[in-house]
């Protein structure tokens, strides 16, 4: 029984080391090589689908070891169990990695999309705009030609740095702005 207990504790280490230390020591047992090799599913192969085989063929094998006392059935409900918790590691790691679009807005992107001034613009001076834009909220500094109080339509007319960008009154669309404006 000690045998399956010192694998169940193998594979907590190296679950926990994959927690710390992540890709880096997928690349240093080699997962990432098997990922071109592997046409079903890459992410088995992670070091957390090892680390939830190994833990679950030992712990699952003391267990079945406790409760039978004969060894070809311990390691029979430990590869059961350690397949089993192996492929759902490997799975939920393979979901957390695809989790994010991946792609980083821009502020540049903004253009002509229509905002919320939430502080007042003074004439020549600047106060800030809350939009909503591809999934992302912004509050962003902003200029305008015109001082416009809290609460008007503006869109954004120009982009003047990564968290200012210069801003017109809706009005001067002729009172439509151009997408996605954040109501307070």
């Amino acid at each position: 029984m000690t045998v399956f207990f010192v694998i169940g504790g193998v594979g907590i280490v190296l679950l926990l080391l994959a927690l710390i230390v992540g890709d880096v020591l997928e690349g240093a047992l080699g997962f990432d090589g098997i990922d071109s090799l592997n046409a079903l599913d890459s992410d088995i192969f992670s070091t957390a689908g090892v680390a939830g085989l190994l833990g679950g063929f030992g712990f699952g094998g003391a267990i079945g070891l406790a409760v039978t006392d004969t060894m070809w059935i311990a390691i029979a409900v430990g590869v059961v169990v350690g397949v089993l918790l192996g492929w759902m590691a490997g799975k939920l790691t393979g979901l957390l990695r695809r989790q994010g679009s991946g792609v980083a807005p821009r502020t540049h992107s903004l253009i002509g999309v229509e905002a919320q001034v939430i502080t007042a613009v003074p004439d020549g001076g600047y106060g800030q705009v809350r939009l909503r834009h591809g999934g992302h909220t912004y509050t962003l500094n902003a200029r305008a030609p015109v001082a416009l109080d809290a609460g008007s339509r503006v869109w954004i007319s120009g982009v003047l740095s990564a968290t200012s960008v210069e801003v017109m009154p809706v009005d001067v669309l002729g009172g439509g702005g151009a997408t996605s404006v954040l109501e307070p």
